[in-house]
């Protein structure tokens, strides 16, 4: 019989957290900062890298929650985050879907 893996099986648990380093939804890393969808899928959440990769990867820190591009780009600017050329992609407003 074998053991089960307990580091890949945290891995995976962690990919569903936003702070994880392995987030499922980001977009796009620029640096220490990156850019991802919240997963309740409402909004952008730009975060800083906490501290360095350990086993599980780095740690991320919510900056700031935004629903318009332009609250976005002002907010990556307000930390000094260099612009990604993907944002040139990104609609000007956030968009959802709700399921009832």
């Amino acid at each position: 019989m074998t053991r089960p893996n307990r580091t890949a099986a945290r891995a995976i648990d962690m990919a569903g957290r936003e702070t994880s380093d392995n987030y499922r939804a980001e977009l796009f890393r620029v640096g220490q900062y990156r850019v991802i969808i919240c997963r309740e899928g409402l909004q952008w959440i730009l975060q800083k890298q906490r501290f360095k990769k350990s086993v599980l990867g780095a740690a991320w820190r919510n900056l700031c929650y935004c629903t318009t591009k332009d609250a976005l780009i002002r907010r990556q600017q307000a930390h000094n985050v260099p612009q990604h050329r993907l944002m040139d992609a990104l609609p000007e407003q956030f968009s959802c879907e709700v399921q009832q």
